[in-house]
């Protein structure tokens, strides 16, 4: 899994690169730049927080932390005898629902898979729907066909760290 992190991190320096120019804003930049800061205010950031989910021995933990426009932080799940899987979870919220990426290893392998959960007031209802893998990563198949678990919800707690 190397060539992934070595592919990874060059992506995140092209990137970075890319966004230092040195030249002088012109007045549409300033705009622009004006409005990236107002978006990033209006962003929900309630769901911020820790989250747990327990069902029969399987635990689940996530605590989300609010950077920019994007909710990341770890996310563990302990599947009664199975391997566990950490890693970092990284969503956006979009009409109250919490989408994005987990990135985590398990059996001693790094893996990414798409994730989403439904907000609802204090509990997060994780998505289930088909699958299927694109590159190296599993994604949903179809967004618009998920549904949200309200029997095994991910339930906030207070936060231990």
């Amino acid at each position: 899994m190397k060539p992934f992190t070595i592919s990874c991190s060059l992506v995140l320096l092209v990137m970075l690169a890319c966004n230092n120019s040195r030249e002088q804003p012109s007045d549409s930049q300033e705009t622009n730049d004006s409005v990236d800061k107002t978006v990033t205010t209006l962003v929900d950031t309630s769901v911020a927080g820790c989250f747990s989910q327990i069902n029969n021995r399987d635990t689940a933990w996530m605590q989300l932390d609010a950077k920019g426009i994007t909710m990341t932080g770890p996310l563990s799940y302990r599947i009664f005898e199975k391997d566990r899987n950490e890693g970092t979870v990284q969503a956006e919220v979009t009409n109250g629902v919490l989408i994005g990426w987990y990135l985590f290893r398990s059996e001693g392998l790094m893996s990414v898979r798409q994730v989403a959960w439904k907000i609802n007031k204090d509990q997060l209802w994780p998505a289930t729907g088909e699958m299927k893998q694109r590159n190296d990563s599993m994604v949903f198949a179809n967004e618009a066909a998920l549904t949200y678990d309200s029997a095994r919800p991910f339930i906030r707690v207070t936060c231990v760290l």
